[in-house]
């Protein structure tokens, strides 16, 4: 046995220890076993972790957004709490603010006066609502399509006269020159056919009859007409009534009052007065306008040239003798002249005769075929004086078509001054 120099017996003298110790062969089957163990348990924990998330992430995120962006929820109209809160601060600023008489507030006084102009107002205008109507233009000649009458519009009229054996309607249009058959709708919901009696091409005015025959015993009995003023006495800051479609919509309501009664609407040998209102109107609107009696004071038709937005309307007193010859058939003479009135003032001031002065003159009539020029002042027609518009026409109304007539006029010379010249005109019917 070797010795170290330590002293220990050295391991060379014990051959066996030297021997190499052989790796143990590798089990696979369980190193397969542990693989899918800890597969299994991946899968496990997994599935576990995933839906934590999915519980809990979501209302986390939400309750990140709503605190970072203060979301609120649109509500389309207020809830009925809050319009009882509303209605609740309005009462509450009207009584505050209305002052105490003789110790007593007056807001219960205040409620009953609104109250009583909504009822006089409706009041007012009940009959003549009645009396308001619809009228259908239709063609003579079927649609190609649906085998229908061919529409040429509608417009809304009122009954003016109601006398033993029919209705009268007058309706203002442009609309409806090409119209063959009409139709007239009551605001009983009663259809019938109507007559057409006259139309006036200068105004845009017609007037139908429709029959007794042609309507229910009822309809007779409970459409009645709208009274027409008799006399032009409406001044300004009078209460008015708009009834009819003044706004644009069907059966419209509107009150307000008189702000001007000084325009006209000029139309060849005609100068009607024009009623403005502070009333918001419609350019497609159209109705009556009412005094607080229920009487019709206008018909309300807008101008082309009218820039504004308010209700205007055609006195009706100025229109009585026109609507009565027209529900009569009667002609409608025709010269052709658009003037104005000189009056006492301007004649004086001015130094210029009294009569009609003439703006202008319309292509291819009767006056300009006879030599009438613009600034001819008329003073007579037919022999008879005339000192204002209103008697040019009524006189010219009283003549028959396809007479000749002597127009009178001054006409001013080189030399500055007026001289009479006498024209002969042929009347006719526009």
């Amino acid at each position: 046995m070797t010795k170290r120099n330590d002293g220990k017996t050295s391991s060379e003298n014990y051959p066996f220890i030297k021997e190499t110790i052989k790796e143990r062969p590798t089990d696979r089957k369980l190193l397969i076993r542990k693989f899918l163990t800890a597969a299994a348990c991946g899968v496990i924990f997994g599935g576990c972790a995933a839906g934590t998330i999915t519980v809990f992430l979501p209302g986390t995120i939400r309750s990140l957004w709503d605190s970072s962006e203060q979301h609120t929820d649109v509500t389309l109209a207020p809830s009925v709490t809050a319009m009882a809160d509303e209605d609740h601060t309005k009462e509450k600023s009207v009584t505050e603010t209305v002052p105490e008489v003789n110790g007593t507030t007056t807001e219960n006084s205040l409620d009953e006066s609104t109250e009583t102009w909504s009822d006089q107002v409706r009041e007012a205008a009940k009959v003549p609502r009645k009396a308001l109507v619809r009228i259908a233009a239709l063609g003579t000649d079927s649609g190609l399509l649906d085998d229908s009458f061919l529409k040429y519009g509608e417009e809304e009229g009122f009954v003016f006269l109601k006398n033993a054996d029919a209705f009268y309607i007058m309706t203002y249009s442009d609309k409806m020159n090409e119209a063959g058959t009409f139709q007239v709708t009551f605001s009983n919901g009663d259809m019938a056919d109507a007559q057409l009696c006259k139309k006036d091409i200068r105004t845009g005015f017609y007037v139908f009859r429709v029959p007794f025959t042609e309507v229910k015993s009822s309809t007779q009995n409970d459409i009645p007409e709208a009274a027409l003023v008799a006399e032009d006495d409406t001044e300004q800051m009078d209460p008015v009534i708009a009834v009819g479609s003044p706004t644009g919509d069907y059966d419209s309501l509107v009150s307000g009052t008189i702000t001007s009664t000084t325009g006209s609407m000029k139309i060849a040998d005609e100068e009607y007065g024009m009623l403005t209102t502070d009333m918001v109107g419609s350019d497609e609107g159209g109705g009556l306008l009412l005094n607080m009696e229920g009487e019709v004071i206008g018909i309300i038709c807008n101008q082309e040239s009218d820039n504004s937005s308010v209700i205007r309307a055609v006195e009706v007193a100025q229109l009585r003798p026109l609507l009565e010859g027209m529900a009569n058939g009667a002609d409608i003479c025709y010269i052709g002249i658009q003037g104005a009135t000189i009056s006492k003032y301007q004649s004086e001031n001015l130094n210029i005769p009294r009569g009609v002065y003439v703006d202008s003159v319309e292509e291819e009539s009767p006056a300009m075929t006879a030599g009438v020029q613009s600034a001819d002042i008329v003073h007579a027609l037919n022999g008879e004086e005339i000192t204002s518009m209103n008697e040019y026409s009524a006189v010219l109304q009283n003549q028959i078509v396809g007479s000749r007539v002597k127009l009178e006029v001054y006409r001013k010379n080189p030399y500055g001054t007026y001289v009479n010249v006498e024209l002969n005109i042929v009347i006719k019917e526009k």
